[in-house]
């Protein structure tokens, strides 16, 4: 008895502590000074709405339309899009930046003649335990802004960009 009492204690102790603002994780603590006791945390408290934004082309720079993009999180597709006729995508998603998942957007052409690329927004502690993705996969940091310009290459070309980056013999 005495132990559930203290539970529920607590609980309507943590219950009754002011919100604070979620903030992006970037290791700088957020603190609320609003006349409550000043409390400080690190991190998103919960889900916090991101856009991603993004230009797909091609080698030479001329917009890619139709390209079929794919964000997933976790390994799971949450949503995706065409490009428009400037090669241009938006999503605006809520995403748990607390939760350890791997994040990442997958562009697959309309056509065989170009080659789908992968973009890492976030990396799972697990992935990066077991190096599941390569260091040649393009990265990009997941913000609430968030910006993303990809090249697709046909195979021939593809393959000559991952020579010169030293990532296959």
């Amino acid at each position: 008895m005495k132990r559930i009492l203290i539970s529920a204690l607590a609980a309507l102790l943590v219950m009754s502590l002011p919100a604070v603002a979620a903030g992006p994780a970037d290791g700088v603590p957020r603190t609320q000074t609003a006349g409550a006791p000043t409390i400080v945390r690190s991190g998103f408290a919960s889900k916090s709405e991101t856009t991603i934004t993004g230009l797909v082309v091609n080698e030479k720079g001329g917009p890619l339309l139709d390209v079929n993009v794919k964000l997933y999180m976790g390994g799971l597709l949450v949503t995706e899009q065409l490009t428009s006729s400037d090669g241009g995508f938006e999503f605006t998603e809520l995403i748990d930046y607390g939760s350890d998942v791997t994040i990442d957007l997958w562009f697959v052409p309309p056509t065989d003649e170009l080659v789908m690329e992968n973009v890492i927004l976030k990396e799972s502690a697990a992935a990066l335990q077991h190096g599941i993705y390569s260091d040649c996969v393009q990265r990009t940091r997941l913000d609430p802004i968030t910006d993303v310009i990809v090249k697709l290459y046909d195979l021939e070309s593809r393959v000559a960009m991952l020579k010169r980056k030293g990532c296959i013999k």
